[in-house]
C-alpha cells in the first residue's frame, strides 16, 4: 500500500539521465518550490488531470489550469517561484542543457518562454517519455532515442539567440559549479575543491553561494546525491549498496537523510515510483 505523500512534499525521481538532459517525474498533493535559478531548460508536461498552476517570476505571475497534454517551456538561469494545487498531481520534466540545442541549431542556445501551450508532435513525444518512466523495465536507449527527437523540436521551432550572461563567484562561472554538483560528479565533488576552483574564502564562497541559488553548497550536493540514489531505488536496488555508491557514509547516514529531505522513508519512495 503506498504511503500518503505529506502536504507540501515534492517526490521526483529520474530514471533517465543522458549527456545534457534528464527525465524527472513529479509527484506531489500540492506544493509551492523556489526556483533560485534554473540550471538548464525545462520542457514539463501534464498527462494525468488538470492541475492549477501559478507562475512568479522577474516579469510578473501567470496563473492557470494544465489540462491534460498541457507543455510549458522554461529558460535556463532564470528564476521563479512555482505552486502547484492539485490532489495528486503528476508531471514530467525535461532537463536540458542549452549547449544540446546549439548543437542541433549553431548559434541558438536559448529558449522561448512559453508557460502553457500544445504541440501535436511533442505531445506525443514527451507522452511516450513518461510511459517509458511508467514502464516496469526500463529502458533507457529509448529513452534516449525519445529524447533526441524531442530535442531536434525544439532546436527547429522554440530556440533564440544567446543566453542570460552567467555569474561569477571569484574567478569562476556559476554554470560550470553547478555542473560539478550533479549527476555522478556530485558523488566525489567536495567542497574545498570549489571553493578552491573560484578562488575565494570559504565564508565569502558560501554566502555568495546562498545569494544565487537560495541553497547552500552542502545542501545541493546532498541534494544531487540523493536524486542520484532515488534513481537507483527506483530500479529495484538494495539500499546498502545505494548508500555507497552514492556517497554515505553508511546504510543509516543515507536513509536519515533521505527521510530528513524528501520528507518519506526509502521504502515509501520506492512504492510510490513503482520499485
Amino acid at each position: 500500500m503506498q504511503a500518503r505523500i505529506p502536504e507540501n512534499t515534492l517526490l521526483t525521481a529520474r530514471p533517465f539521465n543522458g549527456p545534457g538532459w534528464s527525465a524527472e517525474w513529479q509527484k506531489s498533493a500540492g506544493c509551492e518550490l523556489d526556483l533560485a535559478r534554473r540550471r538548464w531548460h525545462v520542457l514539463s508536461y501534464y498527462p494525468e488531470t488538470e492541475t492549477e498552476i501559478s507562475r512568479r517570476h522577474g516579469a510578473g505571475q501567470e496563473r492557470f489550469f494544465a489540462a491534460r497534454g498541457t507543455l510549458g517551456l522554461y529558460p535556463a538561469r532564470t528564476a521563479e517561484t512555482v505552486t502547484w494545487s492539485g490532489r495528486l498531481i503528476q508531471a514530467l520534466h525535461l532537463h536540458i542543457a542549452p549547449e544540446r540545442l546549439a548543437a542541433r541549431h549553431p548559434g541558438n542556445a536559448g529558449v522561448r518562454r512559453v508557460a502553457r501551450f500544445r504541440d501535436p508532435a511533442l505531445g506525443r513525444l514527451t507522452g511516450a517519455m513518461y510511459e517509458l518512466m511508467r514502464a516496469s523495465r526500463p529502458d533507457p536507449a529509448a529513452a534516449a532515442s525519445v529524447m533526441d527527437a524531442i530535442i531536434d523540436q525544439l532546436a527547429a521551432r522554440y530556440t533564440v539567440p544567446g543566453l542570460p550572461g552567467d555569474t561569477l563567484i571569484g574567478r569562476a562561472g556559476l554554470t560550470p559549479l553547478l555542473d560539478r554538483m550533479y549527476g555522478a560528479s556530485a558523488v566525489v565533488t567536495s567542497l574545498d575543491d570549489l571553493v578552491s576552483e573560484a578562488g575565494t574564502s570559504r565564508g565569502y564562497f558560501f554566502r555568495r553561494f546562498r545569494r544565487l541559488t537560495g541553497s547552500t553548497p552542502h545542501d545541493l550536493l546532498l541534494r544531487s546525491r540523493l536524486e542520484l540514489a532515488k534513481g537507483r531505488i527506483q530500479a529495484g536496488e538494495g539500499l546498502a549498496d545505494i548508500a555507497l555508491d552514492c556517497g554515505f557514509a553508511d546504510q543509516s547516514h543515507f536513509a536519515n537523510a533521505f527521510r530528513r529531505q524528501i520528507g518519506l522513508p526509502a521504502s515509501a519512495f520506492a512504492a510510490w515510483f513503482g520499485a
